[in-house]
């Protein structure tokens, strides 16, 4: 990250110069602390379908008008020796590249807004958007929300005013979000001190992803037959499989907080996701639901507390516990089909190597599918199985007892 946005004033309209938000500082503080071979790892895809008959010169122009409704596509960083201290520089104009990428190809985001679209026409097919953009300029979320809008404007439709990261950062500065940061601080700090601690070191990267064959609708149900969320019966599974396969009945979680709870930050694309704790006690060789009831209301609170200044705080040890990302079903999910098939491992390639040692990414939606990262000594192939395996024997039992 080259300290180049200065050099913006001399050729580029700037519209002002603003403190980040916690999400983007939270990302920024991750990346200060990666080696510049994995600064990639942060650089997010997408692709979208282009509807037919819109010509290629309306995607582009659908994009510079993208790019002047939200703020982060039109974002560089100055950084500072202080990191309270870095700044966002928003652009006045537009700018759009339209050229290729590589997924592997850093962003330098002191200098041009991170992110680029282009047109891709496969040899078979229709042809589609392609984007490359910096997770500090979007989350997932964010994602669906740029796609939902180009669509939108492909479309003709009117769209109203996008919330900016500017305007979320001097809301947190104020005096009432501030004891709000004040107690997640505290909150943090009084869980990672209650937290089991073992030793963990770094081994060879591991990816697989367990299709479970059960169907969206019924996780639902299990949920609603334990009276917990669908995303927390999902966490009480894996704190539970964690349980069995380490011998160990207290499990550090870190959830991926979303943060959009908020309807006036539920529109806004930028970085919004923060990593926050929780500790569960589970019985390796007990029922699913008491721990599950009780990682409900532990990872409720957890949540409460998903906003924190991540300079105010210990800094993140992506090797002390186990993550967990949750990606919901979209808002028009068909809860179709209802019945449960085998479930199937398959082998992934590696790809990133920074961040959190050992992490699960629960998707809900057709079926409940289990992507599992692990860098950590002492699991090959056949332990992250084994995992997987005892993560899919509670779910079909859960779904199995609430029919």
């Amino acid at each position: 990250m080259a300290t180049s946005a200065h050099m913006l004033e001399d050729f580029m309209r700037i519209q002002g110069v603003y403190p980040l938000t916690m999400g983007q500082l939270s990302m920024w503080s991750a990346l200060a602390v990666r080696p510049p071979e994995q600064l990639w790892e942060s650089n997010l895809e997408a692709t979208w379908p282009i509807p037919a008959g819109v010509t290629e010169a309306r995607v582009r122009d659908s994009l510079r008008v993208l790019a002047a409704r939200h703020e982060s596509l039109r974002t560089v960083y100055r950084p500072a020796d202080d990191p309270g201290d870095l700044r966002q520089v928003v652009l006045a104009d537009p700018l759009v590249r339209f050229t290729p990428a590589s997924l592997r190809e850093p962003f330098d985001l002191t200098a041009q807004p991170a992110w680029r679209a282009w047109i891709h026409t496969p040899d078979e097919g229709p042809a589609r958007v392609r984007l490359l953009i910096h997770h500090i300029a979007a989350d997932g979320a964010a994602l669906r929300i740029l796609e939902s809008d180009l669509h939108a404007l492909l479309r003709g439709e009117p769209l109203g005013a996008a919330p900016a990261p500017r305007e979320l950062a001097e809301r947190q500065r104020g005096t009432a979000f501030r004891k709000r940061l004040t107690a997640a601080g505290e909150y943090r700090r009084q869980t990672l001190a209650a937290a089991p601690r073992a030793a963990a070191s770094r081994g060879p990267l591991l990816r697989a992803l367990l299709h479970t064959g059960v169907p969206y609708d019924a996780a639902r149900r299990a949920a609603q037959h334990l009276q917990v969320t669908l995303p927390n019966l999902l966490l009480a599974v894996y704190a539970q499989a964690l349980a069995a396969t380490t011998g160990t009945a207290e499990q550090l979680l870190w959830q991926l907080a979303a943060n959009r709870l908020d309807p006036s930050v539920r529109r806004l694309v930028s970085s919004m996701t923060q990593w926050v704790p929780t500790v569960a006690s589970c019985d390796p060789d007990g029922p699913l639901g008491p721990p599950a009831r009780q990682v409900n209301v532990a990872a409720v609170q957890a949540m409460r507390h998903g906003v924190f200044d991540p300079f105010a705080v210990t800094p993140q040890d992506f090797d002390h516990g186990s993550y967990f990302t949750f990606i919901p079903a979209p808002d028009d999910a068909d809860p179709t089909p209802t019945e449960v098939t085998p479930a199937r491992l398959e082998w992934l390639a590696p790809r990133a190597h920074s961040g959190a040692s050992f992490y699960l990414v629960a998707k809900a939606y057709p079926t409940v599918q289990l992507t599992l990262r692990v860098m950590r000594d002492g699991y090959g192939r056949a332990d992250a199985e084994r995992f997987l395996t005892a993560m899919t024997d509670l779910l079909h039992r859960a779904v199995e007892e609430a029919r």
